[in-house]
């Protein structure tokens, strides 16, 4: 691998080999502003955040949004509920599931973290020539759309 300790990448990386930097580079950056999010862990500043993106879930559906197992969930759910960040309601058709609502406060801190995230995207976004920032969007919009593609498809699955 030719990804140096000091994060440098070689431009005789592979594409696997840049993507995964890439990601984890980022991965390193996010998590430098979840060390600010107010809440006690950097899972619990994605459920605010995912929350405030797309809505209300139901527990069940969130764990599988993001990966995470129900009972991790839960107990993380909770906490977010002691510290008044979230409200567990129950779903209004079953009786199993519960709904997962943001309060005031926890759509603030949401709203907060991802002005951060926002902000640091803008500075790294920055650090290329101004001919090349619509470019290097298009790209990351492809990008996304293509690993979405990768999840979605038959061919997504990890083994």
């Amino acid at each position: 691998m030719t990804v140096a300790n000091d994060n440098e990448v070689g431009v005789d990386s592979s594409p696997g080999e840049l993507l995964r930097a890439a990601t984890r580079l980022f991965g390193e950056l996010q998590g430098r502003n979840f060390a600010c999010c107010d809440v006690n862990s950097a899972t619990q500043c994605v459920i605010l955040t995912t929350l405030v993106r797309e809505g209300e879930q139901t527990l069940t559906s969130l764990a599988r949004r993001l990966n995470l197992d129900k009972a991790w969930l839960s107990r993380s759910t909770d906490d977010l509920v002691a510290q008044g960040y979230l409200l567990k309601v129950p779903h209004p058709t079953d009786r199993r599931a519960l709904h997962l609502h943001l309060t005031a406060t926890g759509v603030q801190a949401a709203e907060d973290l991802d002005t951060q995230l926002n902000a640091q995207a803008a500075r790294v976004l920055a650090r290329f020539p101004v001919s090349e920032r619509a470019q290097v969007l298009r790209v990351l919009a492809g990008l996304t759309q293509a690993l979405q593609a990768e999840l979605d498809g038959e061919e997504g699955g990890a083994c």
